[in-house]
């Protein structure tokens, strides 16, 4: 949750030119002598830690070395994976710590176009923007002409089934759906859905009849049916009436359909500082009531692996329970995922079970949530480290420790994609946590649907988590690979299987880069933040959840509430 940056930089005594790059084993490194800036960690495909440093001299015994453009002068060093793939375009992003530019992250954009895969039908937007329509009906009785997002269906009179049907490359979400149609036309077509079963089959569920409606009417909003497979969802079918008639179809979407008169889920936050409720109790309970707030997360302090002051943990618990608010702990560092760290852990998990065994059920911890962002750490995506399975070590050593107490882990929304780990997670948790940091309802809306899936998939619970705290401006460099004859200030290196963005303070000329690959420097933007935190305008925050909670309600029992991230 907290921004943790990556910086590379600890001190401002780096010699003024560099002629060689030096690639060590850390265990080489004489422990008496601190690192000079600038510098890298990484790792080597055998997990081993190495470190990337400038240097006038080459490389000592043990380390690897290779010579630098002569009289160039290193800003930064940023490792990428041996793997990764630079086409033209490098993004960068961070911002200057102590003189130089600290990267935080990087994009590495392709123009490769592979086949789309499936996914999970837009919410609200209209579909016959990318839709193919195609007429049936053996009488040939039907016209089409689909253009722009608007659909024109004439049909002549018969006798036969005739209409359109409306396919996509999509699948729907796994909750109550209704598809809205804007349209105007003649009354007598109905809408129908199918999946793969169906379609086989040649039928299609009935979702209602399109009654006469003018243009500029408001569109007609008809339920999708439980038993539709969303999985396999094939297309819509626009069928025609006996008689001749006409439709334009003008928007064509599909919304959550909220639970009428649900209440709303649990909205939850993080408490950081343990003094805000062993110090201040009372005020943080009222604060929480005040602001509907039900779940909180709270630092647990230790001592000697056990948690310290039991009597006033229980006290705090037993008072939010009087107020409905129930509470969790919360630990988080990405050092958590190594495997050298699982013991420790466990010991950690352990202690929460011990605590809650020995208090009555009114003083229990209501769940765990750890927050472990292992991409948060230097060496990440380096070498041949496979960190989804570190990730999925990590939850079951949780899951052994913890027993039956309720276990939450917090992830990125963008690891929507890593179907092999969030389906490796499902076993061995309660619930998950997304950090769905965006600003525009859209956004937020399109990166919970498919964690929202994943609950309901598997039957767990998924918080849908916003960030209200600060975040610090941050610069986004964009190199692009250097013209022959242009100068540039950015190189990509390789050396013993590992690779490495260097980072010049001024240009080299074109011709000098000693055989590596030139970069330079296109652009730079600033990025304020205000698309990821609701920071600078938090009663927008407040006026945006209410919408969000009825339209995440339509996921059923998979939808866990609302967490807000620095919000008090």
């Amino acid at each position: 949750m907290r921004r943790l940056l990556l910086s590379l930089l600890l001190a401002m005594t780096a010699p003024a030119h560099a002629a060689w790059l030096h690639l060590c084993p850390q265990a080489a490194v004489p422990a008496a002598a601190p690192a000079r800036p600038p510098y890298a960690d990484t790792v080597d495909a055998d997990g081993k830690r190495l470190r990337w440093q400038p240097a006038d001299q080459p490389a000592p015994a043990g380390c690897s070395g290779i010579a630098l453009p002569p009289g160039v002068r290193v800003e930064t060093l940023f490792p990428l994976a041996p793997g990764e793939e630079v086409e033209r375009t490098i993004l960068l992003h961070g911002r200057e710590r102590e003189g130089r530019f600290a990267v935080s992250e990087h994009v590495l954009p392709s123009s490769r176009q592979g086949r789309p895969k499936p996914a999970s039908m837009p919410l609200r937007a209209n579909l016959l923007e990318r839709m193919q329509a195609r007429a049936f009906g053996v009488e040939e009785r039907v016209r089409i002409e689909l253009d722009g997002g608007r659909l024109r269906i004439a049909c002549d009179a018969g006798t036969r089934p005739a209409g359109v049907l409306l396919g996509g490359p999509w699948f729907l979400p796994r909750a109550r759906l209704r598809l809205a149609s804007a349209y105007a036309g003649d009354a007598g077509f109905t809408l129908q859905a199918a999946d793969a079963a169906q379609a086989e089959r040649g039928t299609a569920i009935g979702l209602g009849a399109l009654p006469t409606r003018g243009a500029g009417a408001a569109p007609l909003r008809l339920a999708l049916p439980q038993s539709l497979d969303p999985a396999n969802w094939r297309h819509f079918v626009l069928q025609c009436p006996a008689q001749a008639a006409s439709l334009t179809i003008s928007s064509l979407a599909i919304e959550p359909d909220p639970a009428p008169g649900a209440r709303p889920a649990a909205r939850a936050t993080w408490v950081w500082q343990a003094s805000d409720w062993r110090e201040h109790g009372p005020r943080l309970l009222d604060w929480a009531a005040a602001h509907a707030v039900r779940d909180l997360f709270i630092t647990v302090p230790f001592k000697n692996e056990a948690v310290r002051e039991p009597a006033a943990l229980a006290a705090f618990i037993r008072a939010a329970g009087k107020r409905g608010i129930r509470v969790l702990s919360v630990d988080g560092d990405p050092h958590m995922v190594l495997p050298e760290r699982q013991a420790a852990l466990a010991r950690m998990a352990h202690a929460y079970a011990a605590y809650n065994a020995g208090v009555e059920p009114a003083a229990r911890l209501a769940g765990l949530q750890f927050d472990v962002e292992p991409y948060l750490l230097p060496e990440y995506g380096a070498g041949k480290v496979d960190w989804d399975a570190r990730y999925l070590a990590m939850a079951r050593t949780l899951r052994a420790a913890a027993g039956s107490l309720h276990l939450e882990l917090v992830v990125p929304f963008w690891w929507d994609g890593r179907t092999a780990l969030l389906d490796g997670l499902a076993p061995l948790v309660d619930a998950l946590a997304v950090m769905d940091y965006r600003t525009d309802p859209s956004q937020i809306l399109e990166f919970a649907v498919p964690f929202l899936d994943w609950g309901a998939r598997h039957r767990k619970q998924v918080r849908i988590a916003l960030e209200a705290g600060e975040i610090a401006p941050e610069t986004q460099r964009r190199y692009v690979r250097a013209a022959a004859g242009e100068p540039g200030q950015l190189l990509r290196l390789r050396l013993d299987g590992q690779q490495v963005l260097v980072l010049l303070r001024e240009a080299l000329p074109a011709g000098d880069t000693a055989g590596a690959e030139l970069f330079r420097l296109q652009s730079t933007r600033e990025i304020d933040g205000s698309a990821t935190t609701f920071h600078q305008d938090k009663p927008a925050l407040l006026r945006l959840l209410p919408g969000l909670e009825a339209d995440f309600s339509a996921w059923d029992n998979a939808f866990g509430g609302m967490a807000l991230h620095e919000y008090r």
